[in-house]
């Protein structure tokens, strides 16, 4: 009996604990004071409850306070369920079965065997508080929530099949279908870490979920979040104009690039110095042909506009091959331009998507040529994900033992393996050589009307020794000899190609002087070419620059200009420079930039940065490089590197992937990058996340007494006070002069004078102070530099200088000629000499020219 009263008591008391106590609840406010007449009086619960039943009956005020009590009660409650979620964790278990996870905006999806045993991860949030979380959003641009996914056993490996990786997109961000302005961002363990955009993500609206996501894939895990461009942009696809000239009998070139950014031929910091496109590969090659480019979206992300025709595409066709429905869109282009005829030029993948674009559809007759560099007309052994799990952060003592190479050969394979798995994760499997994209496209015939050209190398881009071990039969794209790091020769072999090798790896063949000059040579066949009279009476000074005996015209003198310096009333041609030192020689190199750090002259190139001695101590692409107090500071794909006049060597001060900007400046002391992406000829530019400008013809960042200034084709830009501040426009110097000048390609400043020239080859000082502008060079001064040099302002051209006194005001009209050489850059050596560098007889030269 007892033990039945017992168990009868407590059953009773169970029930109690489970009826809702309406003064449990409550009874945190027991603690609460408010502030009335009477200080200190604590609440009397009693007095709360029976006035919510007799709630109808209260004073007005009493309802009122009341009513705000359970308001703040009620967010109290919802901010604990919304917030507690951020900071929780998930477990993931992974077995042979496909799985998938969520939390919050993260959603996972791990495919059957994608580990060879079973394996389990805990997904967290960061905390938004912690240094971590705030270090990472400062040097990634991460938007909310980042998530680390971390291995239960610690082993760290990569999968053997992709990993979907989904984040929900914010609405009020998501501006349409055709904008691409979502991506998933990572960030490595390293440290610093490494940070990168992951390549091809795709956005679409997920059924299941029932709201829109970027998708990407990966093949290990690390902390990841949503990327939201700061300046969303409409993107567009198809056959787009690289260069416009005029019409000739030379066919147009078409590019159709690969992973390298670098296939369209920009030179850095070159884009206006004479011309509105800047220097370009292609366009010293073939001056006279238009340049067009396909886009379509390798890397960057797909918006949903692409996707849905993608979708559409599977559905019809039953095919989900990328390259496929790439090659079809191709073709669609080149028969929507059947008026052009066209010299198709490929790397890489680019190669597949045009070969499979003519060879199914033969009633494309506008292609006269396709020359294919590197292309893995086979397959390609470098994005197997079973042989990337082989290398994948192991033991440098385990791999030297088991494979013969050392530390720093296992650290550039695994490297270049990671980067090529990363960048072609939406499309590894076609590329694998038993693909059945590679067996159908091997599959289709040739065609008999269009001749194939095949560049290839045989020098790999990463230097290790594997010929005699077991990775070679992993890796043969790595072996010297047989292939360029990209392609083995055999896999890019093609029937009825004529084929050809350099001793280069696949990412300098197309900039290399040989391979460009025999491709010049290979599509010049077959042109007509026309005999043109040599015209012998040419009066035009830019051209001649005979400009001693030029007088001011009449109407010079009508314009309504003010006179701020005294100009020339005859031009005197003068020996002003004197070529008096040799420095150095290069050659196979484009274009080259000088520094001088207090008798340390660097000089950044195509190749890499050289010193005097000729030694390329930093050989890297260079996405930007700036002077600052004396110090040089580079910026490459891998982060920032410095040096000053003390040292010979770079050292490394930022650890960040650049790959996903087309120019990167850093700004050192308040430590900001300044971000130029271009579309279409012009450029946006940002400073890290907030947009200074966009659509705009960027000419390059300038330090002007340790000052920043931004060079736009019409208007100039200078930082202060935190901000980008306008210091001078094109449109408000014309309505000044009354005239239409064309855009700006470089700026000078000095009191309260701005002296500004234009592609035009027009100088004109501007005197802030009194609002005044003067014309004091038409055609007579040169367009490519403005140096400053003991009082006087030099204004360089190829082949052309001349000079301005700033100290008396005088435009002197002295000029100096080159008919031999064309000066390529120019900077400051002393007080009277300068250190130019020049192209000569096919070769580079630095020279010091003294006055």
């Amino acid at each position: 009996m007892a033990k039945k009263e017992k168990k009868k008591e407590k059953n009773n008391e169970l029930k109690k604990e489970k009826k809702f106590d309406l003064s449990k609840l409550l009874g945190i406010f027991k603690k609460v004071k408010f502030k009335k007449a009477e200080k200190g009086k604590k609440i009397n619960l009693k007095e709360i409850i029976n006035n919510i039943k007799n709630f109808k009956q209260l004073e007005k005020k009493k309802k009122i306070v009341l009513l705000g009590g359970f308001l703040l009660f009620i967010i109290l409650i919802v901010g604990i369920i919304f917030f507690i979620p951020r900071f929780t964790t998930k477990r993931l278990k992974i077995e042979k079965e496909a799985k998938s996870a969520s939390i919050s905006d993260l959603f996972l999806y791990v495919p059957p065997d994608a580990f060879q045993y079973k394996k389990t991860f805990t997904i967290k949030p960061l905390k938004e508080n912690s240094a971590e979380y705030q270090n990472l959003k400062t040097m990634g641009n991460f938007y909310g929530p980042i998530y680390e996914i971390i291995p239960d056993d610690k082993k760290e490996e990569s999968s053997l099949k992709p990993i979907k990786i989904k984040y929900r997109i914010p609405m009020d961000l998501y501006y349409g279908d055709n904008f691409n302005n979502f991506s998933i961002i990572y960030a490595s363990d390293d440290n610093p870490p490494i940070i990168k955009k992951l390549p091809g993500c795709e956005i679409y609206k997920d059924e299941s979920l029932g709201s829109y996501v970027v998708q990407a894939n990966t093949f290990h895990f690390s902390k990841f979040g949503l990327y939201v461009d700061p300046s969303p942009k409409e993107v567009s696809f198809g056959l787009k104009t690289l260069i416009d000239k005029p019409p000739s009998l030379e066919p147009d070139l078409l590019l159709v690039p690969g992973i390298d950014n670098n296939f369209l031929g920009f030179i850095p910091n070159t884009q206006t110095i004479n011309n509105i496109y800047g220097e370009n590969v292609w366009s010293l090659y073939f001056p006279n042909r238009t340049i067009w480019y396909y886009k379509y979206p390798l890397l960057e992300t797909k918006p949903k506009s692409y996707m849905d025709a993608f979708f559409g595409y599977y559905i019809r066709t039953g095919s989900n091959s990328y390259l496929e429905f790439e090659a079809e869109r191709f073709a669609s282009e080149l028969k929507a331009k059947q008026n052009k005829q066209f010299d198709i030029i490929t790397q890489g993948i680019g190669s597949l998507i045009v070969r499979y674009a003519l060879e199914k559809h033969p009633e494309i007759k506008n292609v006269r040529t396709i020359s294919m560099f590197s292309p893995p007309n086979k397959g390609i052994n470098t994005v197997n994900p079973i042989y990337y799990n082989v290398i994948y952060k192991k033991s440098p003592e385990v791999i030297e033992l088991t494979y013969g190479l050392n530390k720093e050969e296992y650290n550039s394979l695994f490297l270049n393996i990671s980067s090529k798995i990363e960048l072609i994760s939406s499309y590894y499997k076609e590329l694998l050589p038993d693909s059945k994209f590679i067996k159908k496209i091997n599959s289709l015939e040739r065609r008999k009307d269009i001749k194939y050209y095949i560049y290839t190398g045989t020098i790999p881009d990463i230097t290790i020794h594997i010929k005699n071990t077991k990775l070679a039969t992993f890796y043969p794209e790595f072996i010297s000899g047989y292939g360029d790091g990209l392609v083995t020769i055999d896999s890019a072999k093609l029937d009825g190609a004529k084929m050809y090798t350099f001793k280069l790896p696949y990412n300098k063949l197309f900039s290399d002087n040989n391979v460009l000059k025999l491709l010049q040579k290979n599509l010049s066949y077959g042109i007509e070419k026309v005999n043109i009279p040599e015209i012998k009476d040419d009066n035009f000074p830019e051209n001649k620059k005979e400009l001693s005996k030029k007088i001011i015209t009449e109407e010079k003198k009508k314009e309504v200009i003010s006179e701020i310096y005294k100009k020339p009333i005859k031009y005197q041609k003068e020996n002003l420079l004197n070529f008096s030192e040799q420095l150095l020689y290069l050659n196979n190199i484009t274009y080259g930039k000088i520094y001088n750090l207090n008798g340390n002259v660097l000089l950044i190139t195509n190749k890499g940065i050289f010193d005097l001695d000729g030694k390329n101590i930093l050989n890297k692409k260079t996405l930007g490089s700036l002077e600052y107090k004396n110090r040089l500071y580079v910026t490459t794909n891998d982060g920032v590197y410095a040096i000053d006049n003390s040292s010979h060597e770079f050292i490394k001060i930022r650890n960040i992937d650049f790959d996903i900007h087309d120019n990167v400046f850093y700004l050192p002391e308040i430590r900001k990058y300044i971000y130029v992406d271009y579309a279409d000829g012009l450029a946006k530019i940002s400073e890290n996340d907030q947009l200074i400008d966009t659509k705009k013809l960027f000419i390059g960042l300038k330090v002007l007494n340790n000052d920043y200034y931004i060079i736009l084709g019409d208007k100039i830009l200078k930082r202060k006070d935190g901000q980008w501040k306008t210091v001078v426009t094109k449109s408000g110097i014309e309505s000044i002069i009354k005239k239409d000048i064309d855009y700006f390609v470089d700026y000078f400043s000095r009191s309260y004078y701005i002296y500004l020239l234009t592609s035009d080859y027009k100088l004109l000082v501007y005197d802030t102070k009194n609002s005044k502008v003067q014309i004091l060079g038409d055609s007579d001064v040169g367009k490519l530099k403005m140096l400053e040099n003991n009082d006087k302002l030099w204004i360089f051209d190829k082949n052309y200088i001349t000079y301005i006194d700033m100290k008396n005001k005088v435009f002197p009209g002295e000029y100096q000629t080159f008919n031999k050489l064309d000066i390529i850059d120019v900077t400051y050596y002393d007080k009277n000499s300068f250190l130019i560098f020049i192209k000569k007889d096919g070769g580079f030269e630095l020279w010091i020219a003294h006055y």
